[in-house]
C-alpha cells in the first residue's frame, strides 16, 4: 500500500535537495482492490484483477491533474510491473523509470506467495496487539522503522467491514488488514481451474500466455511474462533496484533484463547506450521496507542524471527550434518540397 513508501520519499525528496535538485510533486495511488483504494472499493470489488488495470488509471491520474514533464516512474514489485506497462502504453511519458525488484519474469513465482497468505492471520482483538505481534516478529523487525510505523497505522483497519461485520462495542475495536487477504491472492494470482460455484473458469493460460511460459499449475499470472517479452520496446531510461537474495532477481535473471531493456525496435539503446543500469542491494524483495536510506540514495543518483540529461536535451532542441519563426513552424517547408519532389502533372479532360 501506497503509505508504506513515504520514508522513500522523504529520503529521496533530501537526498535530491542535497544536490540542489527540487521535486514538484510526488504522486502515488493504490490500486483498485488495495489499501484506501480496496476500502473505497469494498461494495463492488471482484476475484479477478489484472495488473494492467492499474497503468491505465495512472494515466488517467497524469492526463486529470495536468501533471508536466519530466516525470519519473517509481515502482516496486507488481509496481515495478505496472510502470512498465503504463511506459509501453505511451512510450515518451516517463523520462526514467526506477524498477524496484520488479515482477517481470516468465516463470510464475507466485505459488509461494499464494500459498503463505491463503492462510496468514488476517484478525486481532485490537490495534495494540496486533502492533505488538507485528513488532515481535522477525519478519517486520527487518523493515525501517518508519515503514513499520505506517504499516501498523495504514495497513490495519477497524472492524466491522464486510468480510468481519461483527465488532465489539469497546473504545479498542477489533482490527483486520486493510487490503484483505483475498484480494492479496487474488491480486498474486489467477486461477485456471473450473469454478464449481458458476461453472465458469477464470482465466485461461493459454488464451494469455506465450505456450513456452505456461506451467502445470491451475494459478497463473499473465502480466509478467507478457511485460518480460516486451522489455526490448522500453523507451525511458530504467534503474532497476535488485534485491540480491530475491526469488525474482537471481543473477541469471538480472542479467537478462539489463541485456534485454531497450534494446529493440522503439527502445532506449540499452545498457551499452548507457541507458539502462542496475543497483544490487543486500536484501531480500521488499527492498524499499528494509534498506530505505541505500534506495533513496540510488534513486536519487539516477534522477539527478536524467535531470540533467532531459535538461540538456530540451535545452538544445529548444534553442534550435526558437530560431524558426512562428509562422514557418506550421507550414511546409522548402526542404520538404525538395525531398517530397515536384507536383504530379494533372490529366486534360
Amino acid at each position: 500500500m501506497k503509505e508504506l513508501y513515504e520514508p522513500l520519499w522523504d529520503d529521496i525528496y533530501e537526498k535530491l535537495r542535497s544536490q540542489n535538485q527540487r521535486i514538484r510533486a510526488i504522486w502515488i495511488a493504490d490500486v483498485a482492490q488495495q489499501g484506501q483504494s480496496g476500502i473505497l472499493n469494498e461494495s463492488i470489488l471482484g476475484n479477478d484483477p489484472s495488473w494492467y488495470d492499474h497503468g491505465r488509471d495512472l494515466l488517467v491520474l497524469l492526463n486529470q491533474f495536468k501533471i508536466p514533464q519530466p516525470v519519473v516512474g517509481v515502482g516496486h514489485s507488481m509496481g515495478g510491473t505496472q510502470l512498465a506497462h503504463l511506459s509501453l502504453m505511451h512510450p515518451s511519458l516517463f523520462e526514467g523509470l526506477i524498477l524496484v525488484d520488479p515482477v517481470i519474469q516468465r516463470e510464475n513465482a507466485t505459488r509461494k506467495y499464494v500459498l503463505l497468505s491463503t492462510y496468514r492471520r488476517d484478525l486481532w482483538p485490537s490495534r495494540k496487539q496486533a502492533a505488538e505481534k507485528f513488532q515481535s516478529s522477525p519478519f517486520y523487525q527487518a523493515w525501517d522503522p518508519r515503514v513499520l510505523e505506517k504499516w501498523i497505522e495504514f495497513g490495519l483497519r477497524d472492524l466491522p467491514t464486510k468480510l468481519h461485520p461483527n465488532s465489539s462495542n469497546t473504545r479498542d475495536p477489533s482490527v483486520t488488514l486493510a487490503t484483505s487477504k483475498a484480494q492479496e491472492v487474488f491480486t498474486f494470482s489467477r486461477t485456471s481451474y473450473i469454478d464449481k460455484r458458476t461453472g465458469l473458469p477464470r482465466g485461461n493460460p493459454f488464451e494469455d500466455m506465450h505456450l513456452d511460459d505456461i506451467d502445470d499449475l491451475p494459478f497463473y499470472r499473465p502480466e509478467p511474462p507478457q511485460i518480460f517479452r516486451r522489455l526490448p520496446e522500453l523507451k525511458p531510461s530504467v534503474l532497476y533496484l535488485f534485491g540480491e537474495t530475491s526469488p525474482h532477481s537471481y543473477p541469471a535473471a538480472r542479467q537478462e533484463k539489463l541485456r534485454t531493456t531497450g534494446t529493440g525496435v522503439g527502445g532506449s539503446g540499452g545498457a551499452s547506450r548507457g541507458r539502462v543500469r542496475e543497483v544490487v542491494l543486500p536484501c531480500g524483495h521488499l527492498i524499499p521496507m528494509e534498506l530505505v536510506d541505500e534506495s533513496a540514495q540510488a534513486s536519487a543518483d539516477f534522477i539527478g542524471s536524467e535531470m540533467f540529461r532531459w535538461k540538456s536535451r530540451k535545452s538544445k532542441f529548444q534553442k534550435a527550434w526558437d530560431q524558426v519563426p512562428l509562422d514557418e513552424r506550421v507550414a511546409i517547408d522548402e526542404q520538404w518540397e525538395s525531398h517530397i519532389g515536384a507536383p504530379p502533372k494533372r490529366s486534360k479532360f
